[in-house]
């Protein structure tokens, strides 16, 4: 029964990554049903491919903006794709982020872009610390249960 600590602290952390704004509850809720026996990591898969692309997108962004005259055709399909991507996986304040920084941009405001970029670098920094512990403690817990 080692693994009950380990599943309490887990429901805590979850519970936490909701109350904060940084998951969307209902979204992991219907992520969270299509993992089976065919795909037991199906969660933890999902999480860390949003990680992966989450990052190159971001880093597109920031590299497009910095081009001179800035290549808005690439800024454009990076934040589209971004927040696309961070709705499928319930990441609540990506999401919002993006919508800012697609909204600066579409509206010609560089100086508010320029600022919405650095917070949603700043938002998907909290979001990545707090989703590799938790991506961590889950595949813990799944191999506690073998």
């Amino acid at each position: 029964m080692a693994s009950t600590p380990l599943r309490q602290q887990l429901s805590i952390m979850r519970q936490s990554l909701f109350d904060e704004g940084i998951l969307d509850h209902e979204q992991v809720s219907y992520l969270e049903t299509l993992e089976n026996e065919d795909d037991p990591d199906f969660i933890e898969n999902v999480f860390t491919l949003f990680l992966r692309d989450s990052t190159r997108y971001i880093d597109s962004i920031e590299k497009a903006f910095e081009t001179s005259p800035v290549d808005y055709p690439v800024m454009e399909r990076m934040m589209y794709g971004l927040k696309g991507s961070s709705a499928s996986i319930g990441a609540s304040k990506i999401n919002v982020e993006t919508n800012t920084l697609r909204k600066n941009f579409h509206d010609g405001d560089m100086e508010s872009g320029k600022a919405s970029l650095q917070k949603l670098k700043a938002e998907h920094a909290n979001f990545k610390e707090k989703l590799v512990v938790y991506v961590g403690m889950l595949k813990q817990a799944k191999l506690s249960e073998y």
